[in-house]
């Protein structure tokens, strides 16, 4: 009888699996989400039960996010565009948003288009939203949301733009952008041709799409902003340089024998209008704010000078500062980083493509980036001492709006926006973002928290995950080595024998 219960504990343990999944995001083992429908960017039903693909990444982001949420855009951007032939056809994206009152259908087709990707970005009324993020086991922090702005807010109040130069010494300067960086980011985003010349006044707009005001002054190029007080527009008493863009986000430039009334009503966080002698206004309108318009903006402020000129694909790319360039051995280049509410990390897309981020950094190549100061060192945003967020994050914005930027595992205290306390392992979306992956049946498997990770990494789960659900075949083992589970069993068969062995003597 001993022998046979031994013999089946052996053939027990010949059978446990080769192998247990190991992922490097948080392995989950929850029931299935249920039949998830809401509406994409195009104004269409999407049910995640429906989408094709055995596994879906479902990421929960908001457009209005000033950081982690355009980054972990781009990030699974590098993981859709890094995945083998093989794996991508059965794998899906998805994102969800956690800010139903501004992220309608138009402005996440907005903010699509803006980051060049195309998977289903999902928005619903607030119940049944609040139904998904429960399905998820989310706590969206609406109130961390709202400090973020309205939809009309297109003030970055507090953001910052940190300067390393090449001798090591770093400064950090308010984005204050003015009328002119606000034209130029206009104009090359739309691909108009606006000319402007320099005299002792400030800048005055001299051409507009190829159409100069002549000499004679019986016409010229007239500027106008948008009054939000008296809800119309008015002829600007200032300059365009010196026009606080984010007191006025809405220009126009207009012939001035045409009347203002015939401009259109500003619409999005900021718009630049053109209206000729004859035809209509031609409009642009942006509802992000680039890397590349903060830091004009707060060099100008700051009198420092910049440099920048176009890569070979379209985009600005920043060549000097302070008349230092980067030496043509290649030694060192000029880096754009982002700082991710914890710490400073290399940025992956260009400062055309880096956008609603708070603090970034330009710093040598050379430097580490543990090396560029926090936000809020210089005394600008507040001290990162241990008081500051209990020590557990950074102040975002001032005065009224000032709020902390808790640090991961951390949210404000009933109500408290300027304390930071432990959310004892709650996922709390607002601070951070959070990401999933789903098997076939949408059963969450594997879970990301924050932006900070590597799509290399994130790629392994979705092999990982693929490999054990039989969706791709797992590589043929190579050599004569046992596997993990044939050697278990082998040692039990040998812990087994002595026993017996034993026994009999």
């Amino acid at each position: 009888m001993r022998r046979c219960l031994i013999a089946a504990l052996l053939v027990a343990t010949l059978l446990l699996p080769a192998q247990a999944a190991a992922y490097n995001g948080l392995a989950l083992s929850r029931g299935s989400v249920g039949d998830v429908v809401l509406v994409d960017q195009h104004e269409q039903n999407v049910s995640l039960d429906g989408l094709s693909e055995e596994i879906l990444v479902v990421a929960f982001v908001f457009t209005h996010c000033p950081d982690a949420c355009p980054v972990i855009t781009h990030t699974l951007k590098a993981v859709q565009a890094g995945l083998d032939e093989n794996l991508a056809e059965h794998v899906g994206f998805v994102s969800i948003t956690v800010d139903p009152v501004r992220d309608t259908p138009e402005r996440l087709l907005a903010f699509t288009e803006y980051h060049g990707v195309d998977w289903p970005h999902l928005t619903a009324d607030n119940a049944t939203l609040e139904d998904v993020w429960a399905r998820f086991g989310l706590n969206v922090a609406s109130e961390v949301i709202e400090a973020h702005g309205s939809d009309g807010d297109f003030a970055l109040e507090g953001a910052s733009v940190t300067v390393v130069n090449a001798d090591g010494n770093a400064s950090e300067h308010l984005v204050r952008p003015t009328g002119w960086n606000l034209t130029v980011e206009h104009a090359d985003a739309a691909g108009w041709n606006i000319t402007a010349e320099l005299g002792q006044y400030g800048r005055m707009i001299t051409g507009v799409e190829g159409i100069a005001s002549p000499e004679d002054a019986s016409w010229w190029w007239s500027l106008q902003r948008w009054n939000s007080t008296t809800d119309a527009w008015e002829e600007s008493p200032v300059g365009i340089d010196d026009i606080d863009a984010l007191a006025h986000p809405h220009l126009a430039l207009t012939d001035s024998r045409r009347n203002i009334s015939d401009l259109p009503r500003p619409t999005g966080q900021s718009s630049m209008h053109l209206l000729f002698d004859e035809g209509n206004a031609t409009s642009h309108v942006l509802n992000t704010t680039s890397a590349h318009l903060m830091t004009h903006g707060a060099f100008h402020a700051a009198g420092v000078n910049l440099d920048v000129g176009l890569d070979p694909q379209g985009g600005h790319l920043l060549e000097a500062i302070d008349g230092v360039a980067a030496p043509a051995d290649s030694s060192w280049s000029w880096r754009l980083s982002l700082w991710n509410g914890t710490m400073w990390e290399e940025s992956m897309v260009g400062m055309d493509d880096l956008t609603d981020t708070m603090h970034i950094a330009w710093a040598p190549s050379t430097v580490r980036l543990n090396d560029i100061p926090t936000p809020g060192d210089s005394g600008m945003q507040g001290q990162g001492d241990a008081t500051t967020c209990n020590g557990h994050g950074w102040v975002m914005g001032s005065g009224s709006s000032a709020h902390c930027m808790c640090n991961e595992g951390y949210s404000w205290r009933e109500g408290d926006r300027l304390s930071c306390v432990s959310d004892d392992g709650e996922v709390l979306v607002g601070h951070a973002t959070v990401t999933f992956i789903l098997d076939g049946m949408r059963e969450p498997r594997v879970q990301w928290t924050g932006d900070g990770w590597a799509p290399e990494a994130f790629t392994e789960d979705l092999v990982e995950l693929a490999q054990a659900e039989g969706v791709i075949p797992r590589p043929e083992r190579s050599g004569s080595s046992p596997s993990p589970g044939m050697a278990v069993g082998l040692v039990a068969m040998l812990g087994a024998a002595l026993l017996l062995e034993r026994r009999r003597s």
